[in-house]
């Protein structure tokens, strides 16, 4: 009876520190997969770099948002909307749990707004860029960040 008691304890304990509030750091920064120079992120199928930048970083009441912006890998200067759909996913490996749905739309050619950006608990995550064609993941770009 008691070591059930104890048990019981320690589950609650363990349930209610697993998913605390998320205490976001400054940076945001983490590595990057598949860096080419400064063409950012290279989609291969594709022939495009992406490249992107925070507008307004997460914090643990606001949504983040970021700009994303595809330009030809051979001249960087020459903004080409990508053939299939871009599509953010955040993802926590450690846990094998994503976040809230990142909104995109198109602002210009080649530049895009995601908005909605937020990490629910602190730690380590996946930022994933993808390439889509409807649900099929053609080509996917990966940036892991510690929250």
């Amino acid at each position: 009876m008691q070591g059930t008691k104890a048990l019981s304890f320690f589950l609650i304990l363990f349930l209610l520190g697993s998913c605390a509030k998320p205490r976001y750091v400054d940076g945001l920064e983490g590595k990057l997969d598949g860096i080419t120079g400064d063409c950012g992120l290279l989609f291969s199928t594709e022939d495009l770099c992406l490249k992107t930048e925070w507008v307004q970083k997460p914090t643990e009441s606001t949504f983040g948002e970021m700009t994303l912006s595809f330009v030809d890998r051979n001249d960087d200067s020459r903004f080409v909307d990508p053939i299939k759909d871009p599509f953010i996913v955040l993802w926590m490996p450690s846990m094998g749990h994503g976040s809230s749905p990142v909104k995109i739309e198109r602002v210009d050619v080649g530049r895009y707004r995601a908005t909605d950006i937020f990490f629910i608990m602190p730690g380590p995550w996946d930022i994933r860029y993808q390439l889509r064609d409807g649900f099929d993941v053609l080509e996917e770009k990966i940036q892991k960040i510690t929250i």
